[in-house]
Formats: structure tokens, C-alpha cells, sequence
């Protein structure tokens, strides 16, 4: 499933195409020669949102195929595949696949500042989890990296529609990135080569940097001075050049989190799957109590994770996969609305002015935030939102003015805003439409919002 093209498979114009009369093609997230990534919606009345990846028509009864097989999967931190097929697309045959849209990457938390070890600890729990799934199947990943960890509605998800069954691939023609394991080069994938690709993220998540390696050494990459334990050793087991050699992903979990009356392995041998069977592992134990606790735990340290990430990224950022979803787009839970208590200071009270009398805030609405999205913050967080209010004191619409760095609050400021009523401003004793600045502060202690009326 390396999607290897000459050409862009994809054009700018195709935006408002219907694929096989059921997926609106909404919005360009990405486009590459790999591959077209769109924002649709599926069918019926939610209009959920979802990702639909265009490909070329190139070895389509195997991709076709494996895509079907790889939706038949089902694990909380594996991310779903809703349908695929074939679609003619202004005379160009493409290949398509529909999946959850995915809000944010770990490739966006890692530019503005390392993992804790703490998250990074967290970071592995999930992903572990969902690899050793896999790896039990005889499947294998094949693209673990900072793009391809990410969060879909509240939990952390990897994409799975790039699955490959472990043994003989054919050689991939683009060039190789540092996650790729070094057996891919001779065309061979393996579990083990999960597990290379999960140890350069891990280092690269805590230090800001993928390990540098020349692959033409045929050596371990030097595991960068700065990695704490138990994550040095971590990394140390899965960048073993010899796949034979690496951790599998109970190893890890060994290492992550070691027995009390072993806090060591004798040899890593104990770590690392049997040179003869590499590409297999036992199945998943199944889960009890204590075990769902502690991945409860870890999702909402991840989330919290990629919260902090979304209040710092740009809109414009995207991950490989696909684009953040606009600020209007990111859906909020339900929010009270309670009336309005006396304005401060800074909030505009009725004036009279040649016959203009000023409105009032009659119902402010707080934006409802997560504890785990306060605790991402620190300082705090400005939006600015721009309220049209009409001469019903309701209001008609509601814009970004300033701020917006992190989806997720512009998302709960602009959900918010849209729900406050106000006293509508008069002019010559006729209630008037008026444009209001409702500015949120979001900190640690929770959300404050000053709000002033611009015109009339």
C-alpha cells in the first residue's frame, strides 16, 4: 500500500465534486503525489464528518481488497473505515477510501515543545495497545510516525487504511524517511519494523528531533543523551538494526512499566520476538478492570496533549493525513445559558446620544471547557468573536475577529457566543440591529469574557 504516483492524483477545482453520488468532495485538506485527502460528509441526517482519500487506479483489485479487509476492524484506537471504491472524477479513474476525520496529530504538539514524560508515557499506552492488536492478525502498520498518531473525536487513533500483511512487499521507490526500518530497503515488512518506526517517534516526541542515522552504516542509530528512563531504553530496544533483535510490544510494555520484583530484563532477549517467528506475537490478553482503568487514564492525558497542541497551531496547520477542521466546523457539546449578571467595568452600559440609546447583554452563555483542556493551558488563551445582533436582540451571526490560534477554544467561543441574547440597542425609540466584540480570555481557573457594543 505505498502509494507511489508520477503526477498529482488530485486538483483544486474538484471541490464540490460528488464521488459515486454519495461523498461531497467540501474541502481540500491536503494533496500530494500520494494521494488527494478531501473533507466529506457521510449519509443521513448527522452530516458527520468524515475524510475521503483519493488515489490513483493503480493495482486496484489488491487495494480495493485490502481496504475491505482492513474495515472489518474493530479496536478503540484504530480509526474506522467507512467505505471504498472506484470513481470517475472529471474523466480521471480514482480509487477511493472514506474514514473518521481526525482533529489533530501529534506532528502538531511536537513543533511547539517536547512531550512531558508523563504524556509520553501515556503517548505509548494506546498505541501499544492498538499495535499489538494488529501485530496479532499478522498485520503491520507500516506508517507509524508524529502524523499518523492522532485524535479522533476523544480518543488517540491511528489510521489504518495503509495495513499490510507482514512478509514481502515490493520496494518502495520513494525515498526512505528515518521511520522507515531498515529491512523495508530490501523489500520486507515486519512487526518489528512497528516497532522501529514507534521508537524514532517516541525519541522525536520527547526531544523535538528524530534520531540522525546514515543507513548505509548498517548500525543502531545513537539514541539522543537527553532521553530519560525508561524511554532511553526504550528507544535503545526498538531501533535495533537486526529486526530479530527489537522489543516487540509487550516488551515495551515491560520496560514502561516493570514488574516490582524485576525491574530489569535479564537479556534482551527477553524483550525481543523469536528470530523465527518475528513476525507474530501472542494475542491480546483480555481486558479487565484494571487494565480499561489505565487506558482511560492514558486517553485523557493524550487528549490533553493534543488539546495543548490545537490552543498553540496555526489554522492553517494541517497534519499529513488530514487538515484540522475550521474553527466553525469543530463541534461542542451542549452549554447552559444563564442570565446575565451586572457588566464589569469594561462592558458598555446604555447610553443616550442624540437619540441613540445603547444595548445590553440580557443572556451571556460560558463556553463549556474540558478539565483536561484547562490544564493545557498556559497563561492564557484570547478569542475575540464578532456578533452581529439583530433588532430582536438575537444574534444572526458570529465571526472570528481576532485571536484563533487553537481551534478547539475558537470553536467553544464562537459555539457560545451564538447562544447570548441582548437588549437591542434603540435609535430615535426604535430598537435598532447592532455589532457587539465579545472577547474570551481562557485560563486555567476557567473562561472570562468582556463584551462591548461597537455600533450603533
Amino acid at each position: 500500500m505505498f502509494e507511489v504516483m508520477n503526477s498529482a492524483v488530485t486538483r483544486n477545482d474538484w471541490v464540490g465534486r460528488i464521488i459515486d453520488g454519495r461523498f461531497p468532495l467540501l474541502e481540500l485538506l491536503g494533496n500530494s503525489e500520494q494521494a488527494g485527502v478531501f473533507r466529506t460528509e457521510l449519509d443521513g441526517d448527522s452530516h458527520q464528518r468524515a475524510v475521503i482519500r483519493l488515489v490513483a487506479a493503480e493495482d486496484a483489485e489488491a487495494r480495493l481488497r485490502d481496504w475491505k479487509q482492513a474495515a472489518t476492524l474493530s479496536h478503540p484506537h484504530l480509526m474506522r473505515i467507512f467505505d471504498s471504491g472506484r470513481a470517475d472524477v472529471g474523466g480521471v479513474e480514482v480509487l477511493y477510501v472514506v474514514t473518521e476525520y481526525a482533529e489533530e496529530s501529534l506532528a502538531q504538539v511536537i513543533p511547539e515543545r517536547p512531550l512531558s514524560t508523563v504524556e509520553a508515557r501515556e503517548m505509548l499506552v494506546p498505541v501499544l495497545d492498538a499495535l499489538a492488536h494488529l501485530h496479532s492478525r499478522g498485520l503491520v502498520h507500516g506508517r507509524i510516525k508524529p502524523a499518523n498518531i492522532m485524535v479522533a473525536g476523544d480518543r488517540l487513533k491511528l489510521p489504518i487504511e495503509s495495513l499490510r500483511r507482514a512478509g514481502a512487499i515490493p520496494r518502495p521507490q520513494r525515498e526512505l524517511q528515518n521511520y522507515d526500518a531498515p529491512e523495508l530497503e530490501s523489500g520486507t515488512i515486519l512487526p518489528a519494523s512497528d516497532v522501529w518506526s514507534l521508537g524514532v517517534t517516541l525519541a522525536e516526541a520527547l526531544t523535538q528531533h528524530a534520531p540522525s542515522w546514515d543507513r548505509a552504516t548498517r548500525r543502531d542509530p545513537a539514541v539522543p543523551a537527553e532521553i530519560p528512563e525508561p524511554f532511553a531504553a526504550i528507544v535503545v530496544a526498538c531501533l535495533r538494526y537486526d529486526a530479530t533483535r527489537r522489543a516487540t510490544t509487550a516488551g515495551i510494555r515491560a520496560l514502561l512499566n516493570p514488574s516490582p520484583s524485576l525491574q530489569e530484563p535479564t537479556n534482551e532477549m527477553d524483550l525481543a520476538a523469536p528470530a523465527v517467528n518475528a513476525m507474530h506475537e501472542p494475542a491480546d490478553e483480555a481486558p479487565n478492570k484494571t487494565r480499561m482503568l489505565a487506558i482511560g487514564a492514558a486517553i485523557l492525558v493524550v487528549l490533553a496533549v493534543i488539546v495543548y497542541a490545537m490552543m498553540r497551531s496555526h489554522p492553517s496547520q494541517q497534519p499529513s493525513h488530514s487538515a484540522p477542521p475550521s474553527a466553525q466546523a469543530v463541534q461542542a457539546p451542549a452549554q447552559a445559558v444563564t442570565p446575565a449578571p451586572a457588566p464589569p467595568p469594561s462592558d458598555q452600559k446604555p447610553q443616550s446620544s442624540n437619540g441613540t440609546v445603547k444595548g445590553e447583554v440580557a443572556e451571556r452563555v460560558m463556553p463549556e471547557v474540558s478539565a483536561s483542556a484547562n490544564r493545557s493551558i498556559h497563561g492564557k488563551v484570547d478569542v475575540a468573536i464578532r456578533v452581529n445582533v439583530s433588532a430582536s436582540g438575537a444574534v444572526e451571526n458570529a465571526r472570528l475577529e481576532a485571536g484563533g490560534r487553537s481551534r478547539y477554544f475558537t470553536a467553544k467561543a464562537l459555539d457560545a457566543a451564538r447562544r447570548w441574547r441582548f437588549t437591542p440597542a434603540q435609535k430615535d425609540g426604535r430598537d435598532v440591529a447592532s455589532v457587539w466584540s465579545v472577547r474570551f480570555q481562557f485560563r486555567r481557573s476557567g473562561p472570562e469574557v468582556h463584551a462591548v457594543e461597537v455600533t450603533p
